[in-house]
């Protein structure tokens, strides 16, 4: 740890690579321990979205008769495009509430010198990704009973999850320094993640936003990133390659300054704690 620079262009990459096993077996021991004595356990993770997916298509495809083209009339396909940005929001969320409390959490590793804990930010990234992996088993599973088949292009969504998760990451690493000095931040998350399910595409489409409110919808984070998985797993349409790379340059800047400030901050972690 001590020859770790986090001044380093490549200290992000660095803090995953170099730490990957500790990653990998944190994150196993968290999912694990989050359904530890639970009658269904780890299946709980695929209940879960079951049942928001439901609810949700009943309030808003049946109550509220959301539609996301006009001429559709298919709750199913109104049921696969919101469970999308749900899903892609869910793994933000994840993230963002539970950063605040990461190291008031962890006490005892914050006083091991040698515990990287710029790794628990990846650790709690880790572990939305698996929520995330069985989710998107339900939205193959959708796909497939709706339009009988996966467009090619779903394989590319990996690719735009990376800048996203870049961009959580960093915000992840900044919440766990503020959550440690401000505790109020716990409080604020929730309410900010609320905020940005509800100003992004999730429930509707952009195009029934009011031009001259759309701009915010636009500069809300999740919304370039539900527009393109919906582009390659629903609609079989190829990614905005130059918008990606630009998502990616500022992803990667947001994780980097987001690390900076952490290691800059965690010297005084111990005496507050």
């Amino acid at each position: 740890m001590q020859n770790f620079n986090p001044s380093s262009p490549f200290s992000v990459i660095r803090s995953l690579v170099a730490h990957r096993n500790i990653v990998f077996q944190f994150t196993r021991r968290e999912v694990a321990g989050r359904y530890k004595g639970s009658v269904l356990g780890v299946f709980w993770s695929l209940v879960n979205p079951l049942l928001l997916l439901g609810v949700y298509t009943f309030v808003f495809g049946v109550v509220f008769k959301s539609r996301w083209r006009p001429t559709s009339t298919d709750h199913f396909e109104f049921a696969v495009v919101m469970f999308v940005g749900l899903i892609s929001h869910s793994l933000l969320a994840e993230c963002i509430n539970r950063a605040p409390n990461l190291i008031v959490n962890n006490t005892n590793l914050v006083k091991r010198v040698v515990f990287p804990l710029q790794a628990l930010a990846w650790v709690t990234v880790g572990t939305a990704l698996f929520h995330l992996a069985v989710a998107s088993v339900i939205l193959v599973c959708a796909v497939l009973l709706w339009q009988h088949t996966i467009p090619v292009t779903a394989l590319l969504a990996p690719v735009i999850l990376i800048p996203f998760m870049l961009a959580i990451v960093g915000a992840v690493w900044a919440l766990m320094s503020l959550g440690v000095y401000l505790r109020d931040i716990g409080q604020l998350t929730g309410l900010l993640t609320s905020i940005l399910m509800f100003l992004a595409p999730v429930f509707y489409p952009i195009s029934s936003v009011p031009p001259r409110f759309q701009v915010f919808i636009y500069l809300n984070p999740l919304t370039f990133v539900i527009e393109q998985l919906r582009d390659v797993i629903v609609w079989g349409r190829g990614p905005d390659w130059i918008g990606l790379l630009i998502y990616l340059a500022i992803g990667y800047l947001v994780a980097w300054t987001g690390l900076w400030c952490f290691e800059r901050t965690r010297r005084g972690f111990a005496d507050v704690l």
